[in-house]
């Protein structure tokens, strides 16, 4: 329904950090990439919508959906291992295909940025593009 009176918006000031829910026995290591299953934080599997990078641990293999969170970057520019890393990919989407392991390979793997730049031998700096569909 339209508006029909003023209202307050609530604005998230810090962009760079969010709390997530964690799934049910999933345990987060931190540095990983996340990935959301059902609306719940877990370790990236193919195919998932991705979160961003684990700030911290979290190990909720002990607890029901939710019962802790797990905070995680969601925008940055980060290293990261990929083992086809050429400056002629600068630009180029970059996917993953678990919690650790990056490729340029879109089928089944899952949307986590685009390549900056190559910082050394088999290392890129990664923009996140979190929230992308699996």
């Amino acid at each position: 329904m339209a508006l029909t009176e003023n209202r307050e918006v609530s604005r998230f000031v810090d962009q760079e950090l969010r709390a997530l829910p964690v799934k049910a026995g999933a345990k987060v290591y931190k540095g990983a990439l996340v990935g959301l299953s059902g609306g719940y934080a877990r370790g990236l599997v193919a195919g998932d919508g991705f979160a961003g990078i684990a700030y911290e641990a979290a190990d909720n293999t002990g607890g029901t959906d939710g019962a802790i969170s797990v905070r995680v970057f969601t925008m940055g520019d980060f290293e990261h291992a990929l083992a086809s890393a050429a400056r002629s990919n600068n630009g180029a989407a970059v996917y993953a295909s678990d919690d650790a392991t990056l490729t340029l390979t879109s089928t089944g793997n899952s949307l986590v940025g685009r390549q900056v730049d190559v910082s050394g031998s088999g290392r890129i700096i990664l923009r996140l593009r979190p929230w992308m569909g699996g």
